[in-house]
């Protein structure tokens, strides 16, 4: 098998060779290859070369794309630093006022926008174009876009958003449902890219941010309308990224119809497998800090394959990191991860 068949049978539930790998590494692969990340995020060319180089130096079964949580706002107009040796910072957001009439105006103007024309949409379209022309036969390629709210806090500001949901939740659910039909048309757009799957970003849903409560009156049903709407747009494999100890709703992010979620570190694996029932794949999940970043090789080895071990009952589990693997990160520890893999060849 392949890494592309590997990652295919496990969102199946399949019998695999050996488990599938798929971390969550895009920003920690430049400063490996002496690439800085201002140019990472400036050139198509270098963001494929780069993720396609980091799959063939460790040889894990897929690779996943990401422009960073400004990628919407700066497709829009929000205007966006780029540091040398940084991912993109957003400088002010454009709805200044949220949620005042200002806003709302605001709001209105940027529902004529195409965001596929805007900032770096563009680059990235073709970054993960070129990735999948010259690996997508032999491994999974995952693009990602934010979701909903993520969008939603880049726009008018994370506290300005979540003081909102609680005083004006009409104007939020307005927003909401401008930042969905926006990731519609980002997601039906990047279709033809050659990416095998999509993944929403939504870090602002973890009941770390917003109760359990909120996420469910609030931000799920415009999930469950955009995963539908993506599914007619031709994703045939659609994923779910919400950090932190998501087991609070880890029901409700099942029923928005996703293929997967990924789990972080926060959330035992054991009970993960148990809250999933096998109607969903679950990615994860060891801890991209103290583990991947900051911990030896031997650390790696062992943290890996004491996850193998709690999920080896559960066919539908994808070997990755809990979040984002950053920058860094040693060259060793990468290789160290799937070392372990194939070391114990899926027992």
């Amino acid at each position: 098998m392949n890494g592309f068949d590997r990652v295919q049978a496990a969102l199946a539930g399949r019998p695999v060779d050996r488990r599938s790998a798929l971390p969550i590494l895009h920003s920690g692969l430049p400063p490996i290859f002496d690439v800085p990340l201002g140019t990472f995020y400036t050139d198509a060319q270098v963001m494929a070369d780069v993720i396609v180089r980091g799959y063939q130096t460790f040889g894990y079964d897929g690779v996943q794309l990401s422009l960073g949580v400004t990628g919407e706002a700066e497709a829009l107009g929000a205007d966006v630093a780029q540091p040398e040796d940084g991912a993109p910072l957003l400088k002010a957001p454009l709805l200044t006022d949220f949620p005042g009439p200002e806003s709302r105006e605001r709001l209105q103007a940027l529902r004529t926008q195409d965001p596929t024309t805007g900032g770096r949409m563009p680059l990235y379209y073709e970054a993960v174009w070129r990735t999948a022309g010259r690996i997508g036969a032999e491994a999974f390629v995952l693009a990602m876009l934010r979701g909903p709210l993520l969008a939603a806090s880049q726009l008018c500001g994370v506290e300005e958003l979540l003081m909102a949901m609680v005083t004006a939740p009409e104007a939020v659910e307005s927003l909401l449902a401008f930042t969905t039909e926006v990731a519609a048309q980002l997601g039906a757009w990047l279709r033809p890219s050659g990416a095998h799957g999509l993944i929403l970003g939504e870090a602002t849903c973890s009941p770390n941010f917003i109760s359990p409560a909120l996420y469910r009156s609030l931000v799920r049903p415009y999930h469950q309308d955009l995963v539908a709407r993506l599914r007619r747009a031709g994703w045939g494999t659609l994923g779910l990224h919400v950090c932190g100890e998501i087991s609070p709703i880890f029901e409700d992010l099942i029923a928005t119809g996703v293929d997967f979620l990924d789990v972080d570190y926060q959330v035992d694996a054991q009970e993960a497998i148990e809250l999933a029932r096998d109607r969903v794949a679950l990615r994860g999940n060891l801890d991209p800090s103290s583990v991947l970043r900051f911990g030896t090789p031997a650390q790696v080895r062992q943290a890996t394959r004491a996850l193998m071990t709690a999920v080896v009952d559960a066919p539908r589990w994808i070997l990755g990191s809990g979040c984002d693997i950053p920058p860094g990160t040693p060259q060793e520890n990468l290789r160290a991860f799937i070392d372990a893999i194939v070391s114990t060849n899926g027992d």
